[in-house]
């Protein structure tokens, strides 16, 4: 379970170094959440996760975990049906608006038991945070993550971030929590564009909160 939901966490970091690369292809951007031309850096999700520690299998959708029209209210653009990602180590992913710029991830995973995903939690936080310290130096990315408090959630926290590519900027925002055993994970990443609040994704992390078992 552990790189599934790590993948969640890192995403700020990770795809705004991503994006910093492929800024070097030029291009003007297109409206967020639709299609770019080829030229044109599109926010791209970080890489597809692996698992260090296997998670079960879960019924969980996530692109029902966060339905296509709470993505698109949270992020502020209008999204078709999300595609669905498995992942090894059991975790599965919904992303919208794929090859655009704006991109929402979803991220679902459920550990053995509660504890597992407790200890693993405090462990794989500690190596995120040190992570996105790592990224963020000497890219001009700015970089913003801490713990909050949910209703119904074990643990929570939310981040945010921003990095300016050729006077465009591009920003993130990504909230994760565990409820039980079960950890859910979602992220948008946007260029050209404002990413959600801390609340806006807070608000909605209550909602899929409300929804899970």
């Amino acid at each position: 379970m552990r790189r599934t939901w790590m993948i969640g966490t890192t995403v700020i970091g990770a795809s705004l170094l991503a994006a910093c690369g492929a800024s070097t292809t030029g291009g003007t951007p297109t409206p967020a959440g639709t299609s770019a031309p080829a030229a044109t850096p599109t926010a791209t999700p970080a890489s597809t996760p692996t698992a260090s520690q296997t998670a079960v299998p879960t019924s969980l959708d996530p692109c029902q975990v966060v339905p296509a029209s709470e993505a698109s209210s949270v992020a502020g653009v209008s999204f078709a049906t999300g595609k669905e990602e498995t992942y090894s180590g059991n975790g599965k992913g919904c992303v919208y608006g794929a090859a655009t710029l704006n991109v929402f991830t979803v991220i679902v995973a459920v550990a053995p038991d509660a504890a597992t995903a407790q200890a693993d939690w405090v462990t794989e936080e500690a190596q995120v945070k040190a992570t996105l310290q790592t990224a963020a130096q000497g890219h001009g990315i700015n970089v913003s993550i801490g713990d909050v408090s949910l209703s119904g959630a074990d643990k929570a926290a939310v981040g945010t971030g921003s990095a300016s590519i050729a006077g465009v900027t591009l920003a993130a925002s990504v909230i994760y929590f565990l409820k039980g055993a079960t950890f859910v994970s979602f992220s948008d990443l946007t260029l050209g564009h404002t990413a959600p609040s801390a609340a806006t994704m807070e608000a909605e992390a209550q909602n899929v909160i409300g929804r899970l078992p």
